[in-house]
C-alpha cells in the first residue's frame, strides 16, 4: 500500500514538472514531452515488485504415470505414425 502511494506521488510530480515547463517554456518541449512518457514507469514498478508473492505448493505434481507408455525393444518405429513428417531430401 505504502509503496503505491509513493509511485503515485512520484508519477504526480514528475507530471507536475512537465506542466511548468511547458508554462516556462511557453512551448510543449521534448523534456516535457519525455517527463509526461516516464510518468506511468513508477506506477508500473510499483504494482509488478509484489514481495508478499506466495510460492506454489509442490502437491500440483503428480507423478508420472508409466503405464501408457509404449516400448519398442530397439526400433525406432515409423515417424508418420508418430505424427511427424518425413523430410523429403
Amino acid at each position: 500500500m505504502l509503496r503505491s502511494v509513493i509511485a503515485a506521488a512520484i508519477s504526480c510530480l514528475i507530471a507536475m514538472i512537465s506542466v511548468v515547463i511547458m508554462i516556462v517554456e511557453g512551448t510543449i518541449t521534448p523534456e516535457a514531452w519525455a517527463l509526461l512518457l516516464i510518468t506511468p514507469i513508477p506506477i508500473a514498478v510499483s504494482i509488478t515488485t509484489n514481495h508478499d508473492l506466495v510460492d506454489e505448493a509442490p502437491d500440483s505434481m503428480e507423478d508420472w504415470d508409466e503405464v501408457n507408455e509404449e516400448e519398442t525393444a530397439g526400433n525406432v518405429g515409423d515417424p508418420a505414425d508418430a505424427g511427424f513428417d518425413v523430410p523429403v531430401l
